[in-house]
């Protein structure tokens, strides 16, 4: 069993919403570690993985197995057939920003890795409706790395994984109007 390292880079504004209120400031905040830095949970990048690795796997089941599927992601219970669930045997950790950057950013710097957007929704007239003002506080385009510990190592599962890489390409809230488009793959330090 092995560790995978992997990076997400960012290219546009994104929202990872940690389902609280900024109050005045914003309706919808991101989800941010003690030091206030943004971080992806790994329960979210895992559903994501396995949601690739379930259409990759419908669309071609020899690009991704059925097998891989069970053993990194583990596998529901079946009320149909009266399956158990079985867990896989990986464990996905949040995506962070690089140990440096996260000591060097000063509480100055901090507040500049976020804005705030707002958006409206209009009537026929063209006019905004009555208290239709949002606001999402977003994170700057940036790099997360995160961790597969107990990853396989049999180098088919890496290929399978980095196909599921590949697969994503847009995460966070409000991904279908242009933010959060982003792209996965395996972290090689140089």
């Amino acid at each position: 069993m092995n560790t995978i390292t992997y990076q997400i880079d960012f290219f546009t504004f994104w929202h990872a919403g940690s389902g609280l209120s900024g109050g005045a400031e914003a309706n919808l905040i991101v989800i941010k570690n003690q030091k206030g830095l943004p971080f992806i949970p790994g329960r979210t990048l895992k559903g994501l993985l396995r949601e690739a690795a379930m259409l990759l796997n419908k669309l071609d089941d020899q690009l991704v197995t059925t097998s891989f599927i069970e053993t990194v992601f583990g596998v529901g219970e079946n009320e149909e057939t009266q399956q158990n669930g079985k867990m896989g045997t990986c464990y996905f950790g949040n995506a962070e920003l690089s140990q440096y950057l996260s000591e060097k950013i000063s509480d100055e710097q901090r507040n500049q890795l976020y804005h705030v957007l707002a958006s409206t929704a209009i009537d026929k007239l063209g006019q905004a409706k009555e208290g239709s003002l949002r606001q999402m506080e977003v994170c700057i385009p940036l790099t997360l790395y995160a961790n597969i510990e107990q990853f396989p190592s049999d180098s088919d599962n890496l290929k399978q994984l980095e196909y599921c890489f590949q697969w994503i390409k847009k995460m966070g809230s409000t991904r279908s109007r242009g933010l959060g488009r982003c792209n996965f793959s395996h972290y090689k330090p140089a």
